[in-house]
């Protein structure tokens, strides 16, 4: 078990105001149920069809560490169920989505399959049809968000593979475009798995993310490490809040920054969550009389003792394991 979180300096300790981080409304979960299960598929109420035969395990989900928003250095509260989506792109070669494609997108989709199988990537696929494949056990952890931050209007997720489930769409990410770059097959599959999982898990509509939103770079402090679906996912589409709106937790809660690489990124549309932790993060050093600065470096040291814990911690799993 990792021990809890203590603060260095208890002259820095800060409470962080429980300010919600998505748009505002009240979940609703879609009454999804099994029909049908076989060894090689599972159907669902809402037409949900899930392909099992590259189903693979991996390592066991087991309990993790959040942390309270409204006092990141008292002790971690422990949870065991996931408790939200990373939506991802594959950024495979691709090939133009029409009949005449049809033997290349096939071949591709197989390879882009066998790679991610081997790699434990994702919980899930959506393929460029909208056949949605298992890949890792929902019980197990993928590998899919590593370095990552998000949080709901309650606690902080960090390192985001034990708490969150992948879904990824067989896609590029095509800077500045407007449009989302799935096909509307791909759309709806994902709108009837998330209803799927979110129902099974209760999963709030906060927790529905994109990689680009959680992913961060503890080297340089910098959130958007990764930038798939940094601005055109189509939130409303699957049913969600748009969670674009939402101030990026990991500037908020410590203190990371964001260069105009990553506003490049976001397309044409520039997050209002960009401009809204900004304002949160001034309003904050305001109220505990120090410059914006300093205020953030306060923050950033609070992540750099929660992940230096973490590792510790997973050092010592390891060489007991051993």
């Amino acid at each position: 078990m990792i021990p809890g979180y203590k603060l260095a300096n208890t002259k820095e300790r800060v409470f962080l105001p429980m300010t919600h981080v998505s748009a505002a409304g009240i979940d609703i979960f879609t009454n999804v149920w099994l029909v049908d299960k076989t060894q090689d598929f599972e159907t669902y109420s809402n037409g949900l069809r899930i392909d099992n035969r590259y189903a693979v395990p991996n390592e066991p989900r087991v309990p993790y560490p959040v942390y309270q928003r409204a006092a990141i250095d008292g002790q971690p509260e422990w949870r065991s169920q996931a408790a939200g989506i990373v939506f991802h792109t594959t950024e495979s070669d691709q090939a133009a989505f029409e009949a005449g494609q049809i033997r290349n997108l096939k071949r591709i989709g197989e390879d882009v399959l066998r790679f991610v199988k081997r790699n434990h990537c994702y919980h899930f696929l959506i393929d460029r049809f909208g056949q949605v494949f298992r890949v890792v056990q929902e019980s197990d952890i993928a590998n899919h968000s590593g370095s990552s931050v998000w949080a709901d209007d309650r606690v902080i997720y960090v390192n985001l593979n034990a708490s969150f489930f992948g879904i990824a769409f067989e896609t590029q990410t095509q800077k500045g475009q407007d449009l989302a770059s799935a096909t509307a097959a791909q759309v709806h599959a994902a709108r009837v798995l998330t209803q799927m999982l979110r129902n099974k898990y209760r999963i709030q509509a906060a927790n529905c993310v994109t990689h680009a939103q959680v992913s961060v770079n503890p080297s340089n402090m910098l959130v958007g490490y990764h930038t798939d679906w940094a601005g055109n996912f189509p939130f409303l589409e699957l049913g969600l809040n748009d969670n674009y709106t939402a101030p990026p937790a990991a500037i908020v809660a410590f203190g990371f920054d964001y260069d105009p690489t990553f506003v490049h990124a976001t397309g044409a549309r520039i997050w209002q969550g960009l401009s809204l932790a900004e304002d949160q993060i001034r309003s904050q050093a305001a109220a505990q009389g120090l410059p914006v600065q300093q205020y953030r470096s306060i923050l950033q040291k609070k992540y750099k003792e929660i992940i230096a814990t973490l590792k510790a911690s997973a050092a010592k799993e390891n060489s007991h394991a051993t």
